[in-house]
This record gives C-alpha cells, sequence and structure tokens, in this order.
C-alpha cells in the first residue's frame, strides 16, 4: 500500500475519532473511505455521504455541523508528504528516551 493514503487514512481516523468523541472501527473506516484517500479532494469528499453512509453502518452519531466542516478542513489540508508536530515531537522524545 502506498505511503500517502495510509498516512492520509490514520489522519482521517485520528480526527473522526476526536470529533466523535469516540474511537472509530479503523478496519470498516478503511472498506469505506480507501477509495477516496488518492487525493486530498477525495478525502474531503469522504466527508459528505460517503462519511454518513459510514456513521449510520456503524451505528455511530453524526457529528455536529460544525465539527463535520472542522473535520473536511483539516482532511483537506493535510499533506501526508510532510511530517505533523506531533511526529516530530514523537521523534524528539524517542530520541531523548533513547538514551
Amino acid at each position: 500500500m502506498p505511503a500517502l493514503p495510509r498516512r492520509r487514512f490514520d489522519h482521517l481516523a485520528t480526527e473522526l475519532s476526536v470529533a466523535l468523541g469516540v474511537v472509530v472501527p479503523r478496519h470498516a473506516l478503511w472498506v469505506a473511505a480507501a477509495r477516496h484517500l488518492a487525493s486530498a479532494e477525495g478525502a474531503a469528499a469522504f466527508c459528505d455521504a460517503p462519511l454518513d453512509a459510514f456513521l449510520a453502518s456503524e451505528h455511530l452519531p453524526e457529528p455536529a455541523r460544525s465539527e463535520r466542516a472542522q473535520l473536511r478542513r483539516e482532511v483537506a489540508r493535510f499533506d501526508p508528504a510532510r511530517r505533523t508536530p506531533e511526529e516530530i515531537l514523537g521523534a524528539l522524545f524517542e530520541g531523548v528516551a533513547g538514551r
């Protein structure tokens, strides 16, 4: 599996879990979202009707309108080719802990 769609998926799973306040089932999300993750536009488009279908199939609550808008923005602007601040800090702390 190419690394970029996987990183985009990881970001989507994290952001969606935060928006819903529950841990989203990753396998079911991957099955529902994988074909949308080749591009930022596709991933953002998943946050519309396909997300509604996924949430209904998993009996998960829908995010509030403002949370859904935030989710769509976060997913659309995510660049999987760049490390996130969390990844950068994690690498720094791993270096410190490994000493």
